[in-house]
């Protein structure tokens, strides 16, 4: 995925599921939870961690690495 896309993607202000090439998921509730600097060839999320949900978990996914993006924009009216 290029940078670009993911912006454009950002830019819609809803919740979407990033897939990686290695098979994992990182279901993404806002655009908070998501760094992506410019030029930058990674993306770092900060998402809750299901095993403590008060704490974060940090993931550094370079940008080759993402295989799609899907929309969950029923997820989150408006």
């Amino acid at each position: 995925m290029s940078h670009k896309e993911l912006e454009d993607v950002l830019e819609r202000s809803v919740p979407f599921t990033i897939y990686v090439a290695d098979g994992r998921q990182f279901d993404v509730p806002h655009r908070d939870y998501v760094f992506l600097p410019p030029r930058s060839t990674a993306v770092t999320l900060a998402l809750p961690d299901p095993a403590e949900p008060d704490q974060l978990r940090y993931h550094v996914i370079p940008l080759l690495m993402v295989s799609g993006v899907s929309h969950n924009e029923s997820a989150h009216p408006g």
